[in-house]
């Protein structure tokens, strides 16, 4: 898998489940839509769930996460999120 085929179907899913809603990738990363984009953001890891900043799913990411991404697909977690900036 290719990591915009992987972005184009995280971008349909979160698209499909409504506004406000999150892909929870790990514990401490998740993907939302802004309005305009598809955005990666990293989870506090100290268990507050805070949001600690964006990051961009880069080729040295994607090369390492590349499998569980993949895997991820087909099991995927969403939740909802009222918290997130740029209003998902």
């Amino acid at each position: 898998m290719e990591r915009e085929d992987f972005e184009q179907q995280l971008t349909a899913l979160r698209r499909d489940a409504g506004p406000d809603t999150i892909a929870e990738l790990a514990d401490t990363a998740i993907a939302y839509w802004n309005g305009e984009r598809l955005v990666y953001a990293a989870v506090s890891a100290n268990g507050t769930g805070v949001l600690a900043g964006e990051f961009e799913l880069d080729a040295r990411r994607w090369t390492d996460w590349k499998s569980w991404l993949a895997g991820w697909l087909t099991d995927p977690v969403l939740s909802v999120r009222r918290d997130l900036p740029g209003g998902a």
